[in-house]
């Protein structure tokens, strides 16, 4: 059997709606920003349940453009080190530094311990980021901790949509939420982001931030530095499809988490422990995260699952933590070094996870023989 690690398939159906709405479009002779983005930006406001949203060209683009939108200049920002690198190049391109924070590799999140002990004089801003499609289960512990030292929460929900908490959805929790269409993410436009958000001042900003710094309907008017991040008519097209789909979507990612939490539950595989997710969470499983014993060798046990078995592992979230990344020895001045500060639970998640193909379409006969698989290779593995 040959199991993909990740595989995006379009139905006939949905083929079928896309294709003759691109035919209608391109006839039109209008592709650029236009009613498809509009209806898009409206549509997934109301599945978000905030009153705005606002189409960029991707996910980083949404983190950047609201960081513009808040004027980060001169400030700092506190991240998550354990993150995909956008997050952090989003805050430096918009004049800001970086205070990395630890995770809690028993939820994958931000430490909100760690959090609070970083702060500095001129921090700004939050990022909070719902890793794997997890929302902290410390939220509303990072939100008082915001609060009390007059901080903006954003929320990099680029793994999280249709994600909650509580009933509360990502990117409804903080003062905005940035998500991701990439190819790999829960929906995707192929490329593409989202900012939501409830204040209309930011809204507008945003806005401005995404097409040249033009806050008025006079196309000539500039009012501040800012580039082209704007969506594209087609991109929305693809958008508006995979948000009516999205709650299907959802359903059959949890359905396929829980065939495996089944298979998994009481640590059945010896050396392999699933990551927990607490009741009042729903996942909107980006990924389906495992942790290996150090005795397991990660590069090993990808090698024999593909070779003896015919399964692709995932990629990691990530590989290496973005406090490691050599660019920030390249400029310093980019980051606050916290005088030897280590990362010991953002560098065990780092190592020690795997994350299990998990997407529409995995049947559980398949995440049966994933498991099964898994069980065998790692017993290779430490024999």
């Amino acid at each position: 059997m040959h199991i993909p690690g990740f595989d995006l398939k379009f139905f006939e159906r949905d083929i079928e709606w896309l294709t003759k709405r691109f035919e209608d479009l391109l006839r039109t002779g209008f592709i650029s920003m236009g009613e498809n983005v509009a209806n898009f930006e409206r549509q997934f406001a109301t599945f978000c349940g905030v009153r705005h949203a606002v189409g960029v060209s991707s996910g980083t683009c949404a983190l950047e453009t609201v960081l513009r939108a808040i004027d980060v200049r001169d400030a700092t920002v506190l991240l998550p080190s354990h993150t995909f690198m956008a997050t952090a190049t989003a805050c430096v391109h918009a004049g800001a530094r970086v205070i990395f924070v630890d995770c809690q590799p028993d939820n994958f999140q931000m430490d909100p311990d760690d959090l609070e002990t970083s702060i500095q004089p001129d921090s700004k801003v939050v990022i909070l980021v719902h890793m794997a499609g997890i929302i902290s289960p410390h939220i509303d512990r990072i939100r008082q901790i915001c609060k009390k030292y007059g901080l903006i929460l954003l929320e990099d929900s680029a793994h999280a949509h249709g994600a909650t908490i509580d009933g509360r959805k990502a990117g409804s929790i903080g003062h905005a939420g940035c998500f991701s269409f990439f190819s790999t993410k829960v929906m995707t436009t192929g490329e593409g982001g989202m900012v939501t958000t409830s204040d209309s001042a930011l809204d507008q900003a945003c806005r401005a931030f995404r097409d040249h710094g033009r806050f008025t309907s006079d196309p000539n008017w500039h009012e501040e530095f800012a580039g082209n991040a704007r969506p594209s008519e087609i991109h929305a097209l693809l958008g508006l499809r995979q948000l009516a789909l999205i709650e299907s979507i959802l359903i059959e990612r949890r359905n396929i988490a829980r065939c495996y939490d089944g298979l998994l539950s009481d640590d059945r595989i010896l050396f392999v422990t699933r990551l927990k997710i607490p009741s009042n969470i729903q996942s909107a499983y980006y990924k389906y995260v495992v942790y290996l014993d150090e005795r397991i060798d990660r590069l090993e046990l990808r090698r024999r699952l593909k070779a003896d078995f015919g399964v692709s592992l995932a990629g990691e979230l990530y590989a290496r933590p973005v406090h490691s990344q050599p660019v920030f020895d390249k400029y310093p001045e980019k980051v606050v070094r916290q005088n030897g500060k280590r990362f010991p639970g953002t560098d065990f998640a780092v190592k020690r996870h795997i994350c299990l193909p998990l997407y529409p379409g995995l049947s559980d006969d398949k995440v049966q023989y994933v498991v099964q698989s898994l069980a065998r290779a790692v017993r290779d593995c430490v024999s």
